[in-house]
């Protein structure tokens, strides 16, 4: 049983159609890439799935403009909801309080939700011992009294996927991860990524670095104008002409296909 499951879902900014009838499913433990120029309305997908933008009526009878998590529909639910369900977003734009330092940051996760507020007395201890698990995992050790406008894209990038992780999310969404983060720290949260879905975490990533992308995902879609073009595997994508000749390019095609496909 798919643990996401989106089906045939437009979203409209005014009269203009941003998705139009958009699939898409997950399960846990896998790496799913949603992949397509800018402007191909992956934000919107991602926005509309955790709840920040309004979807129109659900259609039972043609399933359409539905979100369902864990087999229940969840249209209806509120984001806040959807997060006491297990669905995390982390957008492009840094959502940390940049003028708090790191550890504050980490320490709402424990004053305000619900998973560490039911615990009992030894919650905070449960909650330091597991923070700095992930932060050793994500080598943030060392910054924890540093105020979140000093860190760098990196490093801002994994704070908030440790802060994310302190949530127990069933499913992250993360749109653009790599985006002004330096080489070292997209190895690393890539590593992340693999060891999470492992874990049995669902993982969703929007992003242009079709590379990083095909080397650890298990299935892809490909969107342009808002809808899916392609979907399936790293051969399905580098074998279809439509990504090959339209998205990928001749050479970055040629390149891929001798590191992937050889």
């Amino acid at each position: 049983m798919s643990f996401l499951k989106v089906s045939n879902l437009s979203q409209f900014y005014g009269k203009k159609e941003i998705l139009k009838n958009i699939s898409f499913y997950t399960n846990l433990g896998e790496v799913v890439a949603l992949l397509g120029p800018n402007g191909a309305g992956k934000t919107t997908l991602l926005r509309s799935v955790m709840g920040f933008l309004p979807i129109s009526k659900y259609n039972a009878k043609d399933n359409k403009n539905a979100v369902h998590l864990s087999d229940q529909l969840i249209n209806n639910f509120s984001v806040s909801k959807r997060v006491e369900n297990g669905l995390a977003y982390l957008p492009q734009q840094t959502s940390l309080f940049l003028q708090l330092s790191a550890l504050d940051n980490l320490r709402m996760v424990y004053e305000y939700h619900d998973y560490w507020r039911s615990l009992k007395a030894d919650g905070l201890k449960s909650f330091n011992s597991e923070m700095h698990k992930w932060l050793e995992k994500t080598s943030l050790t060392n910054i924890l009294s540093q105020k979140c406008f000093q860190l760098s894209g990196g490093q801002k990038r994994k704070l908030e996927v440790v802060r994310s992780l302190l949530m127990h999310p069933k499913i992250i969404m993360f749109d653009e991860p790599f985006a002004g983060v330096d080489p070292k720290s997209i190895y690393e949260l890539k590593s992340i990524f693999i060891d999470l879905a492992k874990n049995g975490i669902a993982i969703v990533i929007s992003d242009h670095h079709v590379d990083q992308l095909l080397s650890i995902a298990n299935r892809i879609y490909v969107i342009v104008g808002g809808e899916v073009v392609v979907s399936g595997g790293i051969k399905d994508i580098m074998d279809n002409k439509y990504t090959r000749e339209m998205y990928l390019g001749s050479q970055f095609y040629s390149e891929m296909s001798k590191k992937f496909l050889d």
